[in-house]
């Protein structure tokens, strides 16, 4: 997802000139806002999609998630992504936009079981844009063709763009890049970050290889991955096992979501992924800070996990950090030397989908 190392990075070395925006500041760029009165109708008049399946249907929505949604929808930009902020520290207060792909698909991933008509709306856009930034065989890199930045290409971002194309595009559909995840495993089957890249400049990632698991499933060539994800969770090995990520957390994520997309095989992490989520948890119902709490109750969700009593506590703290125009504050999720990256699209999108799967519980 980024550079290899500091003598290839671009970004560590980079001057920025940032735009300093407190929790209160408004975006610079507003491409797709409407009237409140106007919200529905006008996504209704827009959208030429079908939603997937849905999980909560449009009319039973919180007050919060719809909220959030007309935040995501007034946010997107016009040719469909969902933006990447760049920041030297990971409070995100001193930042700068950097048109990346990767919080896209995490946005659509988060609303996809949401049955509102914007949620057709934002896909089909998203889709859109991920589609113009694929490189046969079904490649991408993190930056977009946007940005002046170049890197690589990752299994990071092309497992995740792929999930997020999976039922739309035809060398995804046709399982055209899966040669690529294969051609790129160390000695143990484990999958590289980068693409092309020999060892040792390339590195093995838990996280990346949640997210190509998430993509790939159950098959024989993923079987020491997932050997590897329930191991580093059950064995303590998490903190020393990701690269590009910030916290333990995203990990239990993306296994968690791995699993309930379908790698079965995961299920054997789940006893202790839920105890190590659980010893996180804090008097006011959070797991840290918002993101953190999403995760985490993303997590517990996916694996089943029953403790409706902490599952709700913690969506009432995530309603109460939620700000007045839908969105929950931009928070650093994944890095490179010297840089950390998130928003508040992505902070959002995570937070709906712990909302929306504590509503279905």
């Amino acid at each position: 997802m980024f550079e290899k190392g500091a003598d290839v990075s671009l970004m560590a070395a980079v001057s920025y000139s940032m735009a300093v925006c407190n929790e209160q500041s408004p975006h610079l760029l507003q491409p797709n806002e409407v009237s409140a009165g106007d919200f529905s109708e006008a996504c209704r008049a827009k959208s030429h999609g079908s939603a997937r399946t849905p999980m909560i249907a449009s009319e039973n929505l919180p007050p919060s998630v719809r909220r959030g949604l007309r935040f995501l929808y007034d946010h997107q930009l016009p040719d469909g992504e969902f933006r990447t902020y760049a920041s030297p520290t990971i409070d995100m207060r001193v930042t700068r936009y950097d048109s990346a792909i990767f919080v896209t698909t995490f946005v659509l991933y988060s609303i996809a079981r949401i049955d509102h008509p914007c949620v057709a709306t934002m896909t089909n856009r998203a889709i859109s844009f991920l589609t113009e930034e694929m490189v046969s065989p079904g490649l991408f890199q993190y930056y977009t063709s946007k940005n002046t930045l170049s890197i690589d290409f990752d299994l990071d971002d092309t497992a995740c763009a792929s999930v997020a194309l999976e039922r739309s595009h035809p060398l995804v559909m046709g399982g055209y890049n899966v040669e690529s995840f294969m051609e790129n495993r160390n000695e143990g089957d484990l999958f590289y970050s980068w693409v092309g890249v020999e060892a040792p400049a390339n590195d093995v990632d838990s996280i990346v290889n949640a997210n190509v698991v998430l993509y790939l499933g159950d098959r024989d060539e993923t079987k020491s991955a997932c050997r590897y994800l329930i191991d580093t969770i059950k064995r303590d090995y998490v903190s020393d096992s990701y690269r590009y990520y910030f916290d333990d957390m995203t990990l239990y994520y993306a296994v968690s979501r791995a699993y309930a997309h379908g790698t079965s095989s995961l299920s054997e992490a789940r006893e202790a992924l839920i105890e190590k989520v659980l010893q996180f948890s804090k008097d006011d119902g959070s797991f840290g800070n918002e993101l953190a709490t999403a995760c985490a109750m993303c997590s517990l969700s996916n694996f089943g996990y029953d403790g409706v009593t902490r599952l709700r506590a913690a969506a009432r703290y995530l309603k109460e950090q939620q700000r007045a125009d839908g969105s929950w504050r931009r928070i650093g999720m994944y890095n490179q030397p010297g840089v950390c990256y998130g928003s508040e699209e992505l902070t959002t999108a995570l937070c709906l989908e712990a909302l929306i799967n504590v509503a279905g519980t």
